[in-house]
């Protein structure tokens, strides 16, 4: 028999990557791994670090993308057990050849190096160290850890922590013999790292005695709405949110008036400050036509990629928690969803607004599992603290039964949550086909400007669109008229590969967005629901609905300008970024319950990027780089980024148009707006989306540059008018998908009917095949695309293969023809 010769699309759908390359084979194909180049030598040698660096950034391309290093997991350690595992595993670190190169990059020599190392395992199996366990922080060992490398990264601080305690210099000076240059370099190194004494980094706060509220509970409890009200109330005052569309949302409401003030329900209150001059001002007309000109205040709004200004000295400020302002006081701050303060990306943004934000009452909203962190970060601060609980305003139901993995069982008003841009646009398809629904989608990669109008689609019950399709990106940031949440799946990919099972705070944050207080019709009754798709779901969701919150292990901390310079000049001259990263991590000492971002030790291909592509770039403007809205796994984005580097290598700015417009990316706009003017369907919808999305993205990535490097991308207007551009070609695509698929419905509904009908009347002997043929030809014609009567397919007429009622009646015979039908 002749082997299948298949491409290799096909080749890997049906076998998977293992087999052999031209034909089916029933032998998988053995994988070799090992590169033709010559290696360094394995030992730890000065000259590795560079081949590192360029092995990493090498390997972590991909079609352009930059991915973060794969994920290993971390042994699991028992509570009680940190220390036994800290002595017996003591040894394989100071073994291992990266530990060792590690230590020669932040400047120690290779013979202190092998001395220190010898006499730290020496020590730790005396059990030396397990004598003081609060100086070394061996509790460490037992937390929570998501990635092998944390590990290593204990033992590396410990080490540190023990080679410049005063206890040992003089053994290390005179009985081991090492150089006194080493022990002051380590020692400097300790220095610059040191944050053990983080609250300090923010005098002004430290100025103040702050009221610290927080307002803890689940989700639609009403914990915000009470912070709300009285930064409504506040002459002057800031809210944070973790979103620009929360942070829009808010500055939209307090402008128009949509937010009552604290106090407002007293009869001597008249208005807020400008009640009496509300005719004067531009939005006079959407203050009295939405809101209550009685609560108006006039806010401004500040995020990363935008700004709005409805005045100079608007007393109210609406921002992401990355663009708070630490160098003003004011009277209330609002921080929400304080629970990501333990986020492994971002949550050093609400550690320092925790910590450092100088306000005089400062409002945090979130979970209870935030109450813990919180309280040791304010410890020594001085600052006086409050808990305000809330139970959930309306009741959250988990149903009996699952959908019973049937897209058919979807309802009007259900929000359907997958995590995977694939599997969102996969079940929106297979909804509409199914049930003739109309999907809205939601994900994280869609820009904010476009999943609120596809909120606003699913919330009007006029517009046609019944059923919304997202992913976690649904859980905050947007108000949604939700029935009933499905899961898709509860379990979705980590960051640095592999399947994770949603976490108990992950499932209840989603699950709650069913049934939000006050956005029922009069006719529902108060509550929502949530189910699976699968059975096999059910147990575990019904375990994490039912599971009280667990408390946060640690929150995060970030590195900033100031301690970025700082490492890198204890370093040795020429320090890679990695390095000066790596520097942060591996030996700084931090207060007990903190912990750096795990995120920045697995995006060491990003560090290496920018020192391969940045050119001559200062310390602040690599800072910026790294801190930069890149989606480091879209090629789009890093594509761009590299264009907008090179350019400012050639020309006094960054020209935006020459960067992107040369681009098959930017060609996928041109496409979408030429078929929009024509009227023309699309081709290949989902690719064209793809496309333009990471061109948004990269929009976007100039627009954040502009505000930070204005003289550099200089080029703000023009970024604007594009983003628009982007925007309306985006929303216009996503209502072509839906209406393709409606249309498809119904023509597939249609098609099966008169199929039905012409097959009932050919089995009870009513017709022949060649009538049937001849009146049904132009109706299967129009629904199929196809010529039913070509000749082609031999004596046998082609019949459309979509009807189920031709599987029940078994084989038909075809009369006039050479076989049968099915």
């Amino acid at each position: 028999m002749k082997p299948l010769n298949l491409c290799t699309g096909c080749r890997r759908s049906i076998f998977g990557t293992a087999w052999s390359r031209r034909a089916f084979s029933s032998t998988p194909r053995v994988r070799q791994h090992a590169s033709t180049e010559t290696r360094p030598p394995r030992g730890p040698r000065p000259n590795m670090t560079q081949w590192i660096a360029q092995r990493r950034l090498q390997n972590a391309r991909v079609a352009g993308a930059i991915f973060s290093d794969p994920h290993i997991a971390p042994p699991v350690i028992k509570e009680g057990e940190g220390v036994a595992y800290f002595e017996e595993h003591v040894e394989e670190w100071t073994k291992d050849p990266k530990a060792k190169q590690l230590l020669l990059d932040f400047g120690i020599l290779e013979k202190d190096r092998d001395m220190l190392l010898e006499a730290y395992a020496k020590a730790v199996g005396s059990k030396e160290l397990s004598k003081e366990p609060e100086l070394y922080q061996l509790d460490r060992f037992s937390e929570q850890h998501f990635h092998r490398f944390n590990i290593s990264v204990l033992y590396c601080n410990i080490f540190f922590t023990w080679a410049t305690h005063p206890s040992q210099r003089t053994f290390l000076l005179e009985s081991l013999g090492v150089e006194p240059s080493t022990l002051a370099h380590m020692e400097k190194l300790v220095e610059a790292t040191d944050r053990t004494y983080m609250a300090e980094e923010h005098p002004v706060a430290r100025c103040l005695h702050r009221k610290v509220i927080m307002h803890v509970g689940p989700t639609n409890s009403g914990k915000t709405y009470h912070a709300l009200r009285a930064l409504a109330a506040a002459s002057n005052g800031v809210y944070a949110g973790p979103l620009r569309l929360l942070a829009h949302e808010i500055w939209e409401r307090l402008n128009l008036g949509q937010i009552a003030p604290k106090g407002a329900e007293d009869p001597s209150f008249t208005g807020t400050d400008i009640t009496d001059c509300i005719d004067s001002l531009p939005h006079a007309a959407a203050i009295k036509k939405f809101g209550n000109p009685k609560y108006a205040r006039l806010c401004n709004m500040k995020t990363g990629e935008e700004q709005k200004y409805v005045t100079q000295d608007a007393p109210l400020l609406s921002c992401t928690v990355e663009m708070m302002p630490y160098n003003y006081v004011y009277d209330v701050a609002v921080v929400d969803e304080i629970q990501m303060i333990s986020d492994t990306q971002r949550g050093g943004a609400w550690t320092s607004a925790v910590v450092g934000m100088p306000a005089k009452e400062l409002h945090l909203c979130g979970e209870e599992t935030a109450v813990p962190v919180v309280e040791n970060l304010l410890k020594g601060t001085g600052d006086e603290l409050v808990i305000n609980r809330y139970e959930r305003l309306t009741p959250l139901k988990v149903e009996e039964n699952s959908l019973e993995g049937s897209w058919a069982n979807v309802q009007k008003g259900d929000c359907v949550v997958a995590f995977s841009r694939g599997a969102i646009f996969g079940i929106k398809k297979k909804i509409e086909a199914e049930t003739g629904l109309r999907c809205a989608v939601i994900y994280g990669r869609l820009p904010p400007e476009i999943r609120s109008e596809q909120a606003a689609l699913f919330n009007d019950p006029d517009s046609g669109y019944d059923v919304l399709v997202g992913s976690d990106a649904i859980g905050m940031g947007l108000n949604l008229k939700i029935r009933r949440v499905v899961f898709d799946a509860l379990s979705k990919m980590r960051s640095g590969g592999g399947l994770e099972p949603l976490s108990v705070s992950q499932v209840k944050q989603i699950a709650g967005r069913a049934g939000r207080f006050g956005m029922q019709s009069a006719d529902e009754a108060p509550g929502g629901f949530v189910t699976c798709l699968h059975d096999i779901d059910m147990d575990y969701l019904f375990e994490c609905l039912a599971t009280p919150f667990s408390s946060l292990d640690f929150a995060r901390i970030r590195f900033d300008t100031d301690s970025f310079t700082k490492v890198s000049q204890a370093l040795p001259e020429g320090a890679t970024t990695a390095t000066i990263i790596q520097a942060h991590q591996y030996v700084s000492a931090l207060p007990p319950k903190l912990r750096y971002h795990d995120q920045e030790l697995a995006n060491l291909p990003v560090y290496d990027f920018i020192d391969e592509f940045g050119g001559k770039l200062n310390m602040a403007e690599k800072v910026m780089h790294i801190v930069a809205p890149v989606s480091w796994r879209d090629p789009t984005t890093v594509d761009a980024l590299k264009r907008f580097m090179k350019d400012s290598w050639t020309r006094s700015y960054v020209d935006i148009g020459a960067c992107l417009k040369s681009t098959a990316f930017y060609d996928s706009l041109v496409t979408v707006e030429r078929a929009r003017e024509a009227g023309h369907a699309l081709r290949n919808p989902s690719i064209l989306l793809s496309n333009m999305e990471g061109l948004h993205k990269a929009v976007i990535l100039y627009i954040w540059m502009s505000f930070r490097m204005p003289v550099l991308y200089s080029q703000y207007d023009v970024a604007a008018d594009l983003k628009e551009r982007l925007e309306r070609a985006l929303q216009w695509s996503l209502e072509k998908l839906s209406d393709g698929a409606k249309a498809e419905h119904a023509s597939n509904r249609g098609d099966r009917h008169q199929m039905a009908r012409a097959l009932k009347d050919i089995v009870e002997g009513r017709a022949e095949w060649a009538k049937v043929i001849e009146q049904r030809k132009g109706a299967w014609t129009a629904s199929t695309g196809a010529d039913v009567g070509r000749a082609d397919r031999g004596s046998r007429p082609y019949i459309p293969a979509t009807t189920k009622l031709a599987v029940k009646l078994g084989a038909l015979t075809v009369k006039g023809g050479t076989s049968s039908e099915p």
